[in-house]
């Protein structure tokens, strides 16, 4: 059986409604799965061994019956986790989806209007609305008792690798920020991927910038190229475990198919890289 520790990444849905310069999740020639479907991939996943699923995109809330297929996800056993811009986000989807929620993360990669808006998140207004949905969550923990881990994930690019977002990480009351490396990914981003990529050494001094932070409770995982590869167990939109070994995209035939431990045999998958970036952590 598959180690339980394992994140299994679900990739419900290319569409977003950012138009963020240096995405790699646009799966131009993919299909979307109908809820019904989504539902029994979530269900293998789960009778083959994994205890945590995170749901991403696009933007996953943006996918038809997010809400239930979520609900459904915790219904069977999974740690359930979201990936979201959060501009969907509002008190009320907080109060709705709290008790089913165990992990909530937001990618918000500027505290700077400005810099948001040339990364193309959005209108600028990510910023304050981050804010605003940790804030929710906070509020909703304590009215009902909800347990939801937080985290930020941002990613460095030639925009902001300068800025030092301390005071905004800060000021967020999360517990962990993913900090990325822009990632050129050959079908994805390569066109203009000139215009955001950083070297080794600018990515290290964002790193450095924000060296303080864990003494404010903040657990920075940095998330360089290399450790980026392999290191995710993800599924595609169309029901596909894929990669990104050697700068492409690689799939597996549909898991609805040929089952969950065929798939998996079909791609590139480096546990260790998987430990290395701390994926195995408690909630």
């Amino acid at each position: 059986m598959i180690n339980s520790g394992l994140t299994v990444n679900f990739h419900l849905t290319k569409n977003c409604n950012f138009r963020c310069g240096f995405c790699f999740a646009h799966f131009k020639q993919t299909a979307h799965l109908e809820y019904k479907n989504s539902a029994s991939i979530v269900q293998e996943l789960r009778n083959f061994g994994f205890r945590k699923i995170n749901f991403a995109g696009g933007e996953p809330l943006l996918y038809r019956n997010f809400n239930l297929l979520l609900k459904y996800s915790k219904k069977i056993g999974f740690i359930t986790s979201i990936i979201t811009n959060g501009s969907r986000i509002d008190q009320n989807w907080v109060k709705d989806i709290a008790p089913h929620l165990d992990i909530l993360g937001v990618s918000c990669d500027s505290g700077n209007r400005e810099t948001l808006q040339l990364l193309g998140r959005g209108n600028g207004t990510s910023v304050d609305h981050t804010k605003r949905v940790f804030e929710w969550i906070d509020e909703e923990c304590i009215k009902s008792g909800a347990r939801i881990y937080k985290k930020l994930n941002s990613v460095v690019t030639k925009l902001n690798w300068k800025e030092n977002m301390s005071d905004f990480v800060k000021s967020l009351n999360i517990h962990r920020w993913k900090v990325f490396q822009v990632l050129r990914i050959e079908g994805e981003n390569e066109m203009n991927f000139s215009d955001y990529q950083i070297s080794n050494e600018e990515y290290s001094f964002f790193l450095k910038t924000h060296s303080g932070l864990p003494k404010y409770g903040v657990k920075i995982i940095a998330e360089d190229n290399s450790l980026m590869t392999n290191s995710y167990l993800m599924v595609n939109p169309s029901g596909r475990f894929y990669d990104n070994n050697s700068g492409r995209y690689y799939e597996s035939d549909p898991i609805l198919e040929v089952g969950v431990e065929k798939a998996l045999q079909q791609i590139h998958f480096s546990k260790e890289n998987f430990t290395q970036r701390n994926g195995f952590y408690s909630i």
